[in-house]
């Protein structure tokens, strides 16, 4: 089930699809490889802003509710995997924001 969650974000993913048309509108060039670059740089960026996101609530959480117990290894397994779904999250919008933006103002100006 995770491998077809896996195949079908990576076929579904924005950057292949801005990829595709800017194939279709300038052709085979050399340029079209910022559009990769900027998939890559925005997903590193908003992934890390997602485990920001993430941090800043559970902190607030902490302040409002006090934070777990010493040792509980729930807690961390448990902050520790949702991060890791705000970074995909994340991520993957971002991959399709740079995409979008190294089209607009790299590829094709």
């Amino acid at each position: 089930m995770i491998g077809f969650i896996l195949v079908l974000i990576l076929f579904v993913s924005p950057t292949l699809i801005i990829l595709w048309s800017a194939l279709s509108r300038v052709g085979f060039v050399w340029s079209l490889l910022w559009i990769l670059a900027g998939s890559i740089i925005g997903g590193l960026l908003l992934a890390i802003a997602g485990a920001v996101f993430y941090g800043l609530l559970t902190a607030w959480d902490d302040r409002r509710t006090g934070p777990p117990e010493a040792g509980a290894i729930s807690a961390g397994l448990g902050r520790t995997i949702v991060t890791l779904i705000f970074m995909v999250m994340f991520g993957w919008i971002g991959s399709g924001l740079g995409a979008f933006l190294a089209f607009n103002y790299l590829v094709h100006p």
